[in-house]
């Protein structure tokens, strides 16, 4: 869809949209929206064209697949990237010209060369792991350059060193780092994670616990837990796909 379509419901629903930084879209230009979107309030896209799904306080200046749910409070770098899909390391040539020739450079071939597209031998890729898209957490910072493999699962509060190649799922609260990515530690003991993950403490805004002891984690947790009976989760409404067209 055009994004002088979307632009004021995006703006009222205070979602900061724009090619990079300092640069806002053009009328004319597409943008890509799957339609399982959900996009909470004080969110910010700050690369390309893309939206994805993403929780409140998060911003990326990377361009995400437009399947993604992303939560709250996360921080993407630049240069972030996901893999494409997996090419046929089995056959005698690794070329999407055998199973795609539909893509311009073989199509522009075969018109060249007179040939119906429908007399080409179009073959099946071997079976591709499921669709389910990439999944991160709520509190994840990922750094610059990273590449991440396809329908990765993101845990909460875990942190992806910069230029990182990420084939695997990331526990939650682990830092990983390297080509392929290994968990060098964990931000927290195993006793404090749970505790954190238990506490769900992004389902408040920031305003909310800016007085806690952010510093000291254990004091951290002691007082979000005396806290909560006396705080609201933060629920604002969330913009939905079918809200865009």
């Amino acid at each position: 869809m055009l994004y002088h379509t979307i632009q004021k419901k995006l703006q009222q629903h205070r979602v900061f949209f724009t090619v990079n930084a300092t640069e806002r879209h053009l009328n004319d230009t597409q943008i890509r929206i799957h339609r399982s979107l959900k996009l909470e309030p004080y969110t910010a896209f700050l690369q390309g064209n893309h939206l994805w799904s993403m929780g409140s306080f998060s911003y990326s200046h990377s361009v995400l697949p437009i399947t993604t749910q992303m939560g709250r409070y996360c921080s993407i770098a630049k240069g972030v990237s996901v893999l494409g899909i997996r090419h046929p390391l089995e056959w005698a040539t690794t070329s999407s010209s055998t199973y795609d020739p539909n893509f311009s450079i073989f199509q522009s071939f075969l018109e060249d060369q007179k040939l119906d597209s429908k007399d080409f031998k179009v073959r099946q890729l071997p079976q591709q792991q499921p669709e389910q898209g990439l999944i991160i957490g709520h509190d994840v910072w990922i750094g610059a350059n990273c590449v991440l493999k396809r329908n990765l699962n993101i845990g909460t509060g875990a942190v992806i060193a910069a230029n990182s190649v990420v084939v695997k799922d990331v526990p939650p609260y682990a830092i990983v780092g390297g080509n392929p990515a290994k968990v060098l530690r964990y931000r927290f003991s195993t006793e404090q994670i749970s505790k954190l993950l238990q506490s769900q403490w992004w389902q408040y805004h920031f305003v909310d616990i800016q007085n806690l002891d952010i510093e000291n984690i254990d004091d951290f947790l002691e007082q979000i837990k005396a806290l909560q009976s006396r705080l609201s989760i933060f629920s604002p409404k969330t913009l939905q796909f079918s809200e865009l067209l």
